[in-house]
């Protein structure tokens, strides 16, 4: 007797080609390997943000499916605790050879954690399990957003930042710091964390990290009655925060240059820059417009009309408009994960 009597392959189909499960060690050596040498990662990231455009999706050239956040309001917390959520991604590129859906975790009493299913578009059958423990969301989050800012500073600036600013102590800002190496000389950093001892403990696992990179910065501590991040041309925000935690005051705006990156509102009512401080920027930058209309920084609707999608520029035509004054608010787009995975399975044997 067979259950699947109706479907003679379907037994034959998933006893002959079950999906391909990737280890962690594999996909840690994989990034190992990339980061070495971190342009194709950007690359992978920089045609994220161009397939997240409203233009490729109106085209019909794209497809990512509604992001669903488990935990977060107005969902009930995860057993976890306050602050944990699980966050689903899917998309797709027409023609591409995979679908792509990723899950990713964390917050509360929970570490990340996260995985990531490969299916093939030709045949619809789950291709691949990359097992990544959220390892990949970190990566490419960071790599997209320092992405962001080389691409909004340009050379020159680049070469000009005296100093970065780091609002946050967790995962996001070692991954954030890594990709920075990569386009800053300076080595400079303010640190802001919740408290002081959260910012020492931040310092102190970078300096002694194994990593080469981590042991390079030269920390500072965030002084609520000094400096601040006066000093700063390049800021990125890295909390989960439904407060802000960047205020106008903080920065100076007005007699240099200055680029923020947002990063950590990636969900309704999340919130980590001062509205004051948005309203100064000559130009507001995300990775797409719907979905920056109802999470990250620009859900307010004064900011409506004045959003661009990074995807749409390149670096010239940046320059060309003069901003000295811009943000970048990240939300997440699902064709990240559809270019990581791309560029891993490019990276891994057969």
């Amino acid at each position: 007797m067979s259950l699947t009597s109706y479907d003679p392959n379907l037994s034959k189909v998933a006893s002959s080609s079950p999906p391909k499960l990737v280890a962690f060690k594999d996909i840690e050596a994989t990034l190992v390997t990339l980061l070495k040498s971190p342009e194709q990662i950007f690359a992978s990231q920089q045609r994220a943000f161009e397939l997240a455009t409203q233009e490729s999706k109106s085209q019909g050239l794209t497809s990512s499916l509604p992001i669903q956040t488990a935990g977060q309001p107005p969902q009930p917390t995860l057993k976890s605790g306050d602050g944990a959520q699980v966050c689903i991604k899917t998309g797709y590129v027409k023609d591409g050879q995979v679908m792509v859906s990723k899950i990713a975790g964390g917050g509360g009493n929970a570490s990340n954690t996260g995985v990531v299913f490969v299916f093939d578009q030709s045949s619809l059958r789950l291709q691949a399990v990359l097992c990544d423990e959220g390892l990949l969301t970190e990566v490419r989050t960071a790599a997209a957003c320092v992405y962001a800012s080389r691409l909004c500073l340009g050379e020159e600036k680049l070469k000009k930042v005296e100093k970065i600013g780091i609002v946050g102590g967790g995962v996001q800002a070692v991954w954030q710091l890594r990709f920075m190496a990569a386009i800053v000389d300076s080595r400079k950093v303010v640190v802001k964390t919740r408290t002081k001892a959260s910012a020492e403990a931040f310092i102190q696992r970078m300096k002694t990290s194994t990593f080469p990179s981590d042991c390079e910065w030269d920390f500072e501590h965030y002084d609520s009655d000094g400096e601040k991040f006066t000093r700063c041309q390049l800021i990125h925000t890295l909390t989960p925060s439904r407060a802000p935690v960047l205020m106008k005051d903080d920065v100076n705006c007005t007699e240099t240059f200055l680029h923020i990156s947002a990063v950590g509102a990636d969900s309704q009512g999340k919130c980590e820059l001062d509205l004051d401080l948005i309203r100064k920027a000559d130009m507001l930058l995300c990775d797409s417009i719907g979905q920056s209309k109802e999470r990250g920084e620009f859900q307010d609707q004064e900011f409506a009309t004045s959003l661009r999608e990074i995807g749409n520029f390149s670096e010239k035509k940046i320059r060309e408009m003069a901003s000295d004054f811009t943000i970048f608010d990240s939300s997440g787009v699902p064709f990240q994960d559809v270019e990581m995975a791309n560029l891993l399975f490019s990276m891994l044997d057969p």
